[in-house]
């Protein structure tokens, strides 16, 4: 580590600052800026114009004290004048020198050649009189670091007692790490004058003095007991790698004076200028800076404007608006070579010698300092790198699809809205950019969007992503901290939706294959898939497809010779739906897949040979007629008006209205009725379903009416779960019939609907039958 510590003997010390730039292992440039009482006396640091050149004192040195060689740096300074105050009695003075030590951590110091004498502050109200000053720099070129700078430090801040004074050093790093400041400590204060000097000056100005370590303003306060007069402060700025970091990297000083004069109005003169510009190297940079009385200043008039700048920069008062009047305008010019940030601060003096808080201004020099305007464009949506692509097919399975920009985009603060619609302009989709939940701005990547991938488009069909305007935000902050807005326009783009692969039979010489893509069947699990036989189940063993192999005579299969030459084998892939209750083989809901797997074989093949044994008996045939003595009948509504002939196509749930009647003009009554798939699938999962027994409904739609001799009954529709070719149900009834009028008949006990009874004897009805039909879900 390194530290450069300054010693003077007059008393003609305002204040300074070093600092210092890497060059490469133990080499370092050193910068400095000295402030020193302007007064003929000291003709070594007396500025007659800003641009001067001087030398500093021969008792002074800037050395390497931890060096084993070439310890002396230099001596005697070489000085610059950079500005001038012959209000404040005060010049700046800049200068700098190139250094290469024997180590690459060492302590430098700026002092007098000899021990430290009285007289080298201003007499100082917090110290005393004939304090030593000095500055320390701690320098470290084992690690690439430029030290940070105070370059906007004014030497002299003047207040009035009872007033307070803001100060904001604004320090700068050429690294852009993070700076804090803080007070001088023990270790850098400067030595006593003698063993017997204990009070040495070192860190605040009064007790009432704040620093604001992270922003580094000092507030500055004077209490009822502090003095008129000259007050010294030194402050330390450090940086670090990150704001977490308690090690600084390095350690600049930074020294001051204050100025306490007799209460007044503590409104001074207001300063304008222009706080941030930006500008290519080697472009000039003009501007103003202007100062005025304000309102509740006991002034009248300016006579001064005070500045810190960089070196190089010119300052000269605008022609009739020069000190003396109420508004005083001064130029400023600066043309500088290398880019950077250069910070300046100016303040004014009126009449009464009062100032007002300093205002500094920033000047970034930089070879991306466009103009704002041109900085600032929407955010354009990139259609060949969203999801989908333009003019694409989309085969993909993302969860999310995405809208590409062409630069990073926000959250927008109003609402907007991504539609996908499809060719007739009906949305089948919205997403709100509002919404966090559903849509993302991901942080891993700010020039895209996400939002949740649409259900149910249909394969074969176009449609089109409309994106609203101001979807994406474009938020674009210039070096100065300005920042604007621009939002994306209106966007649409085309993709469609492929036709998805149709399922695939193969019919072999002893199998059945069936491969069926998952997205054709919207990827229902393949366990909740079989054929006739519940126990074929299809399997998952491929990405995208479910698959069944299964031999002719398996799973169900149904066979049926079409001709002499082709015989064709039927099965069917279907999922169960919920049944009526649980156990029950009827459904009321639809399944949601029904797929008919059809192999017509030709020729010779191993199920299309049929043969008849030798050893079979002739049958012996025997026929005779008759005729139902009952029937049943389906109607279309509860009028029981116009009935339905032939299978009926009816829809689940829907209402299905019956009447059991008589060929002979006898009183009829329904025993029982009950349900089977009229075509099953030859396995153990054909069931029949019982609704009405002993003249009751089972099921709970069930509502038996009696209607003169006939017997009527409603009930909702419903399917079975298991069946073969269709789904065709056949209903068979139980009826009785009875002499008319017959009131302790079988028929009479039906009707009346005593179901808890039991039944009665053969002498209580003349005749009992069943009837069939048929409907079709």
């Amino acid at each position: 580590m390194a530290f450069m510590v300054a010693e003077v003997y007059a008393t003609h010390y305002r204040g300074g600052t070093f600092y210092y730039k890497r060059l490469g292992k133990a080499k370092i440039r050193v910068f400095w800026r000295l402030s020193f009482q302007l007064i003929n006396y000291y003709p070594e640091y007396y500025c007659n114009e800003v641009g001067d050149n001087l030398i500093a004192e021969n008792l002074l040195a800037l050395t390497c004290i931890d060096c084993g060689t070439n310890t002396t740096i230099l001596t005697p300074l070489k000085l610059k004048c950079t500005s001038i105050s012959q209000e404040m009695g005060w010049s700046l003075l800049d200068g700098q020198v190139d250094y290469m030590a024997d180590r690459k951590e060492f302590t430098m110091a700026f002092k007098t050649i000899d021990t430290c004498t009285d007289s080298s502050w201003i007499k100082l109200e917090n110290y005393g009189a004939g304090k030593c000053w000095s500055l320390l720099t701690k320098v470290d070129t084992s690690i690439k670091n430029d030290s940070p700078q105070v370059q906007a430090g004014l030497p002299v801040y003047r207040v009035r007692h009872g007033c307070k004074r803001l100060i904001d050093l604004n320090p700068t790093d050429g690294d852009g790490d993070p700076t804090k400041c803080r007070w001088a400590n023990d270790d850098e204060c400067p030595e006593g004058r003698d063993s017997n000097d204990v009070n040495r000056v070192c860190g605040r100005a009064t007790s009432l003095t704040k620093l604001y370590q992270e922003e580094c303003k000092i507030e500055f306060i004077t209490g009822e007991d502090d003095l008129q007069g000259w007050y010294g402060a030194s402050v330390m700025i450090e940086d670090f790698p990150d704001k977490t970091y308690r090690k600084a990297k390095s350690t600049v000083p930074f020294q001051f004076l204050l100025d306490v004069t007799a209460p007044g109005s503590c409104v001074g003169p207001k300063i304008d200028l222009e706080e941030c510009s930006v500008i290519a190297p080697g472009e000039t940079w003009d501007s103003e800076v202007t100062a005025s009385i304000q309102k509740g200043s006991d002034a009248s008039i300016i006579t001064e404007i005070q500045g810190s700048y960089p070196s190089g920069m010119t300052m000269s008062y605008v022609k009739g608006s020069e000190p003396r009047k109420k508004v005083v305008k001064a130029k400023l010019s600066f043309t500088p070579e290398t880019e950077g940030t250069y910070v300046f601060s100016f303040t004014a003096t009126d009449e009464n010698g009062v100032q007002n808080d300093p205002k500094s201004g920033r000047l970034i020099v930089s070879t991306d300092g466009l103009p704002f305007e041109q900085q600032v464009s929407p955010p354009v949506i990139l259609s060949e790198q969203s999801t989908p692509v333009v003019n694409s097919e989309y085969e993909g399975t993302d969860a999310f699809w995405k809208i590409k920009f062409d630069s990073p985009v926000t959250r927008p603060k109003t609402k907007a809205l991504i539609k996908i619609q499809d060719m007739q302009g009906d949305v089948v989709a919205k997403y709100n950019a509002l919404d966090n939940d559903v849509v993302r701005f991901p942080d891993s990547d700010p020039t895209i969007v996400q939002y949740p991938a649409p259900s149910g488009l249909e394969g074969g069909k176009g449609y089109v992503v409309f994106v609203e305007s101001g979807f994406g935000e474009r938020v674009w902050t210039t070096p100065c901290g300005r920042s604007a807005k621009a939002v994306s326009d209106t966007a649409m783009y085309n993709f469609k939706i492929p036709k998805p692969p149709e399922p695939e039979v193969e019919c072999g010489d002893s199998y059945i294959k069936v491969r069926i893509p998952k997205t054709y069947v919207n990827n229902i699990p393949a366990s909740e898939l079989h054929l006739h036989d519940t126990r074929c189940k299809i399997e998952d063993n491929d990405p995208m497809y479910y698959q069944i192999e299964f031999g002719y005579d398996e799973c169900g299969t149904i066979i049926k010779r079409s001709s002499k030459s082709k015989t064709k084998f039927f099965n069917t892939i279907r999922d169960d739906p919920k049944p009526i209750f649980t156990g029950a083989p009827v459904t009321r809901a639809k399944h949601k897949i029904e797929m008919q797997i059809i192999c017509e074989m030709r020729g010779v093949g191993v199920n299309d040979v049929f043969f008849k044994p030798v050893a079979a008996v002739n049958p012996e045939k025997y026929k005779a007629t008759g005729e139902f003595k009952t029937y049943l009948k389906m109607y279309e509504d509860s009028s029981y008006n116009k009935d339905i002939t032939g299978t009926a196509s009816v829809e689940l749930k829907e209402t299905l209205y019956f009447s059991a009647k008589s060929t002979s003009s006898k009183d009829v009554a329904i025993e029982s009725c009950r349900a089977m798939a009229k075509f099953g699938t030859c396995t153990e999962n054909d069931k029949k379903y019982t609704f009405i027994e002993n003249g009751c409904g089972v099921d709970s739609s069930v509502s038996l009416t009696p209607s003169g001799l006939d017997h009527r009954f409603s009930i909702k529709s419903f399917g079975f779960l298991q069946y073969g070719l269709t789904n065709e149900v056949f209903v068979k009834c139980k009826m009785v019939s009875c002499k008319p009028g017959a009131s302790s008949s079988r028929c009479a006990d039906l009707k009346r609907g005593n179901c808890s009874r039991r039944r009665r004897s053969i002498g209580n009805f003349e005749e009992e039958s069943d009837t069939f039909m048929t409907f079709r879900m």
